[in-house]
């Protein structure tokens, strides 16, 4: 393995992954070259647009997921390995995006509603109903392996510490495009077209808009995820 893209959800990291999958597919990767690693239905998943004879890059990479996540897996290297479950462990390069915290749990919120998952149809009450810190708790447990009950002060520092130690770039999602084209190059692949997956407002409704949210809830939302927007600053200030 040469390269690992660490996936947080609502990052942009499912455009990737359809972006990486459909350069292998037109042969501007070798055969077998990418890898996506995720969980579905309670179990880790893997997928190969090299085994998918019927991929579409119209179609959200989810897609692909839902409709081969049964077939056997079959062993064989990868040199891009990318999802959720991808951890600190795997060797190659690693990169990740963050996304400015109120704007990631916002998608997270409207991509939840879509499936049932949401804990309140009303976003704040949704967000009062969970720990806050998304991301420095998704880090922690999800790439380092880490389920011990320390403070989120000491989450947020290993973590922190991972993201300089672990990581060859943080990226900033809101420049995903421009990140892209960085990646692009550094692969030696064609930077269009510029595929997106899971698109609100076509992929799924969208039930809560940043726009409608007030100030007060915004300085509510800040100190109840400081943390996260204490990494996202410093990364990607």
């Amino acid at each position: 393995m040469e390269y690992c893209f660490h996936h947080i959800p609502k990052t942009a990291g499912s455009s990737l992954q359809l972006r990486l999958a459909h350069r292998e597919s037109i042969g501007e990767l070798p055969n077998g070259a990418t890898l996506v690693v995720y969980p579905l239905y309670d179990d880790m998943r893997f997928y190969r647009v090299s085994q998918d004879p019927d991929f579409d890059s119209n179609e959200p990479i989810k897609t692909a997921f839902l409709r081969t996540y049964q077939q056997p897996r079959t062993e064989g290297d990868a040199s891009i390995v990318m999802g959720h479950l991808t951890n600190v462990s795997q060797p190659g390069d690693h990169y990740v995006w963050l996304r400015e915290p109120l704007a990631r749990d916002v998608s997270h919120f409207n991509y939840d509603c879509k499936y049932g998952n949401e804990l309140s149809r009303d976003f704040a009450t949704h967000l009062a109903s969970m720990n806050g810190n998304f991301m420095v708790l998704w880090l922690y447990g999800k790439y380092l392996g880490r389920h011990d009950s320390v403070s989120m002060e000491q989450r947020y520092n290993v973590v922190r510490q991972a993201l300089k130690d672990k990581f060859k770039q943080v990226f900033d999602t809101k420049n995903f495009d421009q990140d892209w084209k960085q990646i692009a190059d550094m692969l030696n692949v064609s930077e269009k077209p510029l595929l997106k997956s899971n698109l609100s407002d076509v992929d799924y409704n969208v039930m809560q808009k940043y726009s409608d949210l007030g100030e007060d809830f915004k300085a509510w939302h800040r100190e109840y995820n400081k943390y996260d927007y204490m990494l996202y600053e410093e990364f990607c200030a």
